[in-house]
């Protein structure tokens, strides 16, 4: 078994370079959060352009793209950035990938939407970063406009010590024609508000053992929601929309552990 453990200095860059190659095939079956990202957009005009921090591999830009609008991608990962210049190739002169830091950047222009979906937020680790972040956000954002993100925080998903390994997804690698397997440990710090997970990714022999393992470990913040949404407020935003899943069900804030996912929705004012 060829084992692929992560270094101690592995940043963003690094986990992303090893899941890109894999990525689409482990998550391409997850639409839940694509589909509400999708209906957000309907209130936008055929043709609005969208911006999109995370772009990843470009799983949603697709799909925007096959509605009409037209995107522009951000991502630190290099290696995501060229899976999703092929998976979007088709789509020649309607989108734009950008390889940039979320906390930087500066397009130059604004966007009629801004979003940044599948937990990317989670991996900004300061109250300073989320709030470059959101304000970079804000400064992108047209009058009248959403940045809309979603998380998963520790308030939502409960705490976790790291004994239970967890089985994500298991899909067909149609590269080695293994099955695939994605495995998960988390565990949250006793002395901090982040949480360590731990991703073992499988190929596996056709008796289930492991041909082939790669380990990612990936680093979240877990921030309050007041917190949260007190770093929305000094970034600009004027009002916020809160739910609690990707049916657009209202955030339970008196039943933290009732809701599924947190999906926040900021209104930049007009004028």
């Amino acid at each position: 078994m060829n084992l692929d453990w992560p270094t101690p200095d592995d940043q963003i860059t690094g986990v992303y370079a090893k899941y890109a190659p894999i990525y689409d095939v482990l998550f391409e079956h997850s639409l839940s959060d694509a589909e509400y990202y999708l209906h957000a957009a309907e209130r936008l005009r055929p043709g609005d352009e969208i911006l999109e921090l995370g772009v990843g591999t470009g799983r949603l830009t697709e799909r925007y793209l096959e509605r009409g609008f037209r995107v522009v991608g951000v991502d630190s990962s290099r290696d995501m950035l060229e899976q999703a210049r092929r998976r979007l190739a088709r789509h020649a002169g309607r989108f734009e990938l950008v390889h940039a830091d979320m906390r930087e950047f500066d397009l130059g222009r604004r966007f009629a939407s801004v979003v940044a979906p599948f937990g990317t937020v989670a991996h900004l680790l300061t109250d300073a970063d989320r709030s470059r972040a959101f304000h970079n956000a804000y400064h992108h954002l047209a009058d009248g406009g959403e940045f809309i993100f979603d998380d998963l925080p520790g308030w939502i998903a409960g705490r976790s010590d790291g004994t239970s390994l967890d089985l994500r997804c298991e899909q067909r690698d149609p590269e080695t024609g293994r099955r695939v397997r994605l495995q998960t440990n988390l565990i949250d710090a006793a002395d901090a508000p982040v949480s360590v997970r731990y991703d073992f990714i499988d190929w596996l022999e056709p008796d289930g053992g492991v041909a082939r393992r790669v380990v990612v470990r990936v680093v979240f913040r877990n921030i309050a929601l007041d917190d949260e949404l007190a770093l929305l407020a000094g970034a600009g935003f004027s009002r916020f929309d809160l739910y609690g899943d990707f049916a657009g069900t209202p955030l339970d804030r008196a039943r933290p552990s009732e809701n599924r996912r947190l999906v926040v929705h900021g209104h930049r004012g007009r004028g």
